[in-house]
């Protein structure tokens, strides 16, 4: 089990079971093990400053996603919300290691689904809006609805223009829910 520990320290975004503890006689009770052993060393471990990224490989992207974690730390923010077709932002934003939980927002179940494996990302699916006013809306919507959020708390959300196309991460929007300017 140290093995689930050290994935941890190391930075893993997923664990899973050997072929032989996952046959073996208490699969359940493994993987009960293994999800305290990974909660005890996420707290333990601080998550080091990222390194400054050289500038030729910096984009916009990448710049977004920094700034975004740098403002969620800054304003207190609640959550940080990616607006994803693909998971980019959603994945770029995971390798900051922010210290509030990343929702990330997409219309499609597929990538919904493969986001699970990501360090500190929770999916939804959503449905495809076209303006930042609407993507506003869902988020809200979303949030409010499933109790992530409440009036009044700080959001920090990240996407891309024009809507849904993969890589063009270059928005960041701050905002308190409820507030409408």
């Amino acid at each position: 089990m140290s093995d689930v520990a050290n994935a941890i320290f190391d930075g893993a975004d997923a664990i899973m079971l050997s072929a032989e503890t996952a046959t073996g006689g208490y699969p359940a009770e493994a993987v009960q093990t293994m999800a305290r052993i990974a909660e005890r060393a996420e707290r333990a471990v601080r998550a080091p400053e990222p390194a400054r990224r050289r500038p030729e490989v910096v984009g916009f992207p990448e710049a977004i996603s920094d700034a975004a974690r740098h403002a969620a730390l800054d304003l207190g923010a609640k959550v940080i919300v990616a607006f994803t077709q693909s998971g980019f932002s959603a994945r770029l934003m995971s390798q900051e290691r922010p210290d509030v939980p990343i929702i990330a927002l997409t219309p499609r179940v597929e990538v919904q689904r493969r986001l699970g494996l990501s360090w500190g990302v929770s999916s939804r699916l959503c449905r495809k809006v076209e303006t930042t006013d609407e993507m506003i809306e869902e988020a809200e919507a979303t949030l409010l609805g499933d109790g992530t959020v409440c009036a009044g708390d700080t959001v920090v959300i990240i996407s891309g223009a024009p809507m849904w196309v993969t890589g063009t991460t270059n928005l960041l929007k701050l905002h308190r829910i409820g507030e409408r300017r």
